[in-house]
């Protein structure tokens, strides 16, 4: 249980760093360098040690095209988009209604049986989005607003879908026979140098912005060491390296050894942990403040989930 604490509170951890990295450079910049290299690594790692699982076949490029857009390009594009704007914690606690919506594209994709029980749960997960969602802070409301919602939380939610959908695929290419690691490391890959092309096209040349503190009185050692710009390029480079090793490499593998110890149900609703990281790493690390809605919000989500799971828990006890 304690290595699922650990899980969970280092996938949080990303969403708090990712916002920290938007102060140094451009959202789809960072996706596209942080793409590429986690799937070169998975790769590279694919080739010298596992060389046996490095198979294709040209029958399934349509599903690898499809988890490269939905799990990793559209999903992560549009998720750090709308971090320009959104807190970190808001943002993981949207991501952690994807359970709802995964059952509901399975409903009308594959065809899959939704029980009384989880329709309840699906209709509860719904309304506790509300509170979260009404309030919205002055950034949002900056960036604009359709009705009731802002454009940060519809580029968000459409996150969400999109990566729920990018999962649904990719359980699809593993029944082609296609192992994890071969998977991930060619969809990251194209995900990657299609959002590197992307980032070119719409924000132009790579830029990479100095710290604030470079202008204060009291300049921190990196600033003297490397200068203003400088200290930008090794804070960028930091936080990439940091969320490719948490994500990437600590949090794919880990969870994978998980699953021989524990059901996928029971790993997935632990999962609702992962806000509570989220809004503490936010409060300490970049000042967010956590407000009645977040927690309102929160106490909602959770009742939904415990009744969508309900099941599958008692099912696995």
């Amino acid at each position: 249980m304690f290595l699922l604490v650990i899980l969970y509170m280092l996938f949080a951890s990303t969403f708090t760093i990712g916002k920290a990295a938007l102060a140094y450079t451009t959202p789809i910049l960072f996706i596209g360098i942080r793409m590429s290299i986690g799937g070169i690594l998975l790769l590279t790692y694919l080739y010298f040690f596992k060389r046996s699982e490095w198979c294709f076949n040209r029958k399934d490029v349509g599903l690898f095209v499809q988890v490269s857009f939905f799990q990793y390009y559209a999903a992560f594009i549009l998720e750090f988009l709308s971090l320009q704007w959104i807190s970190s914690s808001k943002a993981c606690l949207l991501f952690n209604f994807s359970p709802f919506i995964t059952a509901i594209i399975s409903f009308f994709v594959l065809n899959e049986y939704l029980s009384r029980k989880k329709i309840v749960g699906l209709l509860v997960g719904f309304l506790g989005l509300m509170p979260i969602l009404i309030a919205q802070s002055p950034g949002e409301e900056l960036a604009g607003t359709i009705s009731w919602l802002s454009f940060p939380e519809l580029m968000l939610l459409g996150a969400v879908f999109s990566a729920s959908y990018g999962w649904i695929v990719l359980k699809q290419t593993q029944r082609r026979g296609y192992s994890t690691v071969m998977i991930n490391g060619f969809t990251m890959t194209a995900a990657g140098i299609a959002a590197l092309i992307t980032s070119f096209i719409v924000e132009g040349m790579p830029t990479i912005v100095p710290p604030i503190s470079c202008f204060s009185r009291s300049l921190p050692w990196l600033c003297q060491l490397f200068g203003p710009y400088g200290a930008g390029i090794a804070m960028f480079v930091i936080y990439a390296i940091v969320l490719i090793f948490i994500s990437n490499i600590v949090c794919f593998n880990l969870y994978g050894y998980l699953l021989s110890f524990y059901s996928v149900t029971f790993v997935s609703f632990v999962g609702f942990i992962t806000p509570l990281f989220a809004a503490l790493f936010g409060w300490l690390l970049l000042g967010e403040k956590i407000g009645w809605s977040f927690i309102a919000s929160l106490i909602i989500v959770f009742w939904g989930l415990l009744l969508f799971f309900q099941e599958e828990l008692k099912a696995s006890a």
